[in-house]
């Protein structure tokens, strides 16, 4: 067995612990949450990670390279360079509303010349609170890559796929 299939299986079975993890999953569409890559050419694929509201933005980042590094590996390429990144950060109001009431009693005295009367009558107030006020927010990262082989680029300007891996499963 050759020593680029033990690395792939290795950084196979780490990607599958991680992949485990509920907050590295595979997202049905590109716009779900999780990671999504679709093949663009031959070397040439889009990746995009969608985080939900507790993901933070470093997060999402990290788990785009992960997904890159991971199809990197799985078609057997040893490096990556990205060709073009997105970032997009939404941010809703989630609203709240509350309904609520209160069961009181009134009591009134009542007097006259020689005596007094007391009557107690229940009441009722209701209130209602709407509040739009409370922000969520989300964020994505697409990325474009192109995978080689051999000798990566002089400039640099590449990410070396099994370095990736152990980095950001170390660190997840």
């Amino acid at each position: 067995m050759s020593i680029t299939r033990i690395v792939v299986i290795a950084a196979t079975l780490a990607l599958a612990a991680c992949a485990s993890s509920p907050r590295y999953v595979a997202a049905d569409s590109a716009t779900d949450y999780g990671y999504y890559s679709r093949k663009i050419s031959e070397n040439r694929y889009r990746v995009n990670f969608n985080g939900n509201r507790s993901t933070s933005l470093e997060d999402t980042r990290d788990y785009a390279l992960l997904r890159a590094a991971q199809l990197t590996l799985e078609h057997d390429y040893e490096w990556f360079r990205i060709v073009d990144r997105e970032t997009s950060t939404t941010e809703s109001r989630e609203p709240h509303s509350e309904i609520g009431y209160e069961r009181a009693y009134y009591v009134q005295d009542s007097c006259g010349l020689l005596t007094c009367t007391r009557s107690v009558r229940p009441a009722t107030f209701t209130h209602m609170e709407f509040d739009a006020s409370r922000p969520e927010t989300r964020h994505s990262q697409s990325i474009e890559i192109v995978m080689g082989k051999g000798t990566p680029p002089e400039d640099g300007d590449f990410y070396d796929a099994q370095e990736v891996v152990k980095s950001i499963y170390a660190s997840a």
